[in-house]
C-alpha cells in the first residue's frame, strides 16, 4: 500500500512521516497525519485527480482538489485554497 508524504514545497512545510495512505482508489489519513487519523476515506483518485470524499473531514467538494503527475501530487486550479505550481505531496 503506497503512502503519501509532503514535500519540502508544500504549503504548510515538510513533514517527514506519512499522512495519508492509498487504499485501492481511496487515500485515508495515516495515523501520523499532522490533524490526526481518521478512519473514512478523504479522498478518492479518478483518473490523474483527487477528489473530496463526502466523509472528509472539511465536507466534499465535487472539483479535483488535486491532480497526479508521476509521483508528485500537485493542487489544481479548483483547490479549496487556491492553486499552488509546486509539488504538495509525494507518492512512495
Amino acid at each position: 500500500m503506497s503512502k503519501i508524504y509532503r514535500t519540502v514545497s508544500h504549503v504548510s512545510g515538510w513533514n517527514g512521516l506519512p499522512q495519508y495512505e492509498i487504499k485501492g482508489t481511496k487515500i485515508y489519513r495515516t495515523v501520523s497525519h499532522v490533524d490526526g487519523w481518521n478512519g473514512l476515506p478523504q479522498y478518492e483518485i479518478k483518473g490523474t485527480k483527487i477528489y473530496r470524499t463526502v466523509s472528509h473531514v472539511d465536507g466534499w467538494n465535487g472539483l479535483p482538489q488535486y491532480e497526479i503527475k508521476g509521483a508528485k501530487i500537485y493542487r489544481t486550479v479548483s483547490h479549496v485554497d487556491g492553486w499552488n505550481g509546486l509539488p504538495q505531496y509525494e507518492i512512495k
